[in-house]
């Protein structure tokens, strides 16, 4: 079995000996903006999207016609999304590590963080998404409501399965609906990181069933809705107070005082700021500083631990020692001391 990695990663030069018919067809189901397509076969693509913050590949699976089974890997901050939906479709993603943050066009952002899981329409999938920790993994299982309606029928006869129900219940007309604690539906995506490299399809389309049965029979008030959203100016304040506090570690601030300087409440600022970065305060400025110390104690030979410790806000050397070791599992000099 593969772990952890999706299938065909890395595996890219057998992909171009066989014609695209699955591209082709994706293409048709709405335009995406600029892009690579690194490979392709009839039932699988990989394609990436790339500008100066980065880059983001798409493994793209045909699971039935219309359903599609996409693994998202984004190292990058941002990406303007040209996506526009010309089909009805519903979308599931699931974001296994990093952090997504869309813009609407109603001044609020939909935050997704690990473990989340988005019932979307893709309606208002056109527009930036920011990856504040500069990097996004997950899955996505898109339905293609004609197509995907008419082959599931034929395929799957005997599954109780209403997409169109499915999408109303969560969605509405064209709205989101994000899980933020569902062990079944988070077990579902996970194992989907463990696929069987001989039975790929079977494997693949058990899934995607397992995932339209488990929707079907859950009620929306039933789950808790873990949606996080803000408004525009809450989220700019506190992308402002992480900026502040990366560029001068060597400054102690209080949540109180960061709250007061920008004008945000200290509740606002901590679950906007946990939203946003994916941990609390204090634990992204301790792990944060411990990674620009271990930057320092490899590229800057003319640094001594004393003045990295200083550097990175300790104003204790065995202190910033023991923090570094808790993290790390070895001292200063002995991180330094390695071959990198």
């Amino acid at each position: 079995m593969n772990q952890d990695i999706p299938a065909y990663q890395g595996q890219t030069e057998n992909f171009n000996k066989v014609s695209g018919a699955l591209w082709d067809t994706l293409h048709d189901f709405g335009e995406i903006g600029e892009y690579r397509v690194l490979a392709q076969t009839d039932d699988c693509v990989i394609i990436r999207v790339e500008n100066e913050t980065g880059e983001g590949d798409m493994i793209v699976h045909q699971v039935f016609d219309g359903v599609f089974l996409m693994y998202n890997d984004f190292h990058m901050a941002s990406y303007h999304s040209m996506y526009q939906a010309v089909e009805t479709m519903l979308a599931v993603d699931y974001c296994r590590e990093g952090s997504l943050t869309m813009e609407w066009e109603n001044g609020m952002y939909c935050m997704k963080k690990p473990g989340s899981i988005c019932i979307d329409s893709r309606v208002h999938h056109k527009g930036m998404t920011y990856f504040p920790t500069n990097h996004y993994h997950g899955i996505t299982i898109g339905f293609v409501s004609t197509l995907a309606e008419k082959a599931l029928e034929d395929q799957a006869a005997g599954i109780p399965v209403d997409l169109a129900a499915i999408r109303l219940k969560f969605c509405g007309n064209d709205g989101y609906y994000i899980i933020q604690e569902n062990e079944t539906l988070k077990r579902l995506f996970t194992d989907l990181y463990r696929v069987p490299e001989n039975a790929k399809l079977p494997y693949f389309r058990t899934k995607v069933l397992e995932l339209l049965v488990c929707l079907s029979v859950m009620e929306a008030k039933e789950v808790k809705d873990g949606g996080t959203y803000f408004y525009k100016d809450k989220v700019e304040k506190t992308k402002a107070v992480q900026k502040l506090i990366s560029e001068n570690m060597d400054q102690d601030y209080t949540i109180a005082e960061l709250a007061e300087q920008f004008g945000i409440s200290q509740t606002a600022l901590k679950e906007c700021f946990k939203s946003l970065f994916g941990k609390p305060i204090y634990t992204w400025i301790k792990e944060y500083r411990i990674g620009k110390a271990r930057e320092y104690l490899t590229e800057r030979e003319d640094m001594s631990i004393c003045d990295i410790a200083g550097a990175v806000g300790y104003k204790s050397q065995a202190k910033f020692g023991a923090a570094f070791k808790k993290v790390c599992g070895m001292t200063p000099n002995e991180y330094r001391n390695q071959k990198h």
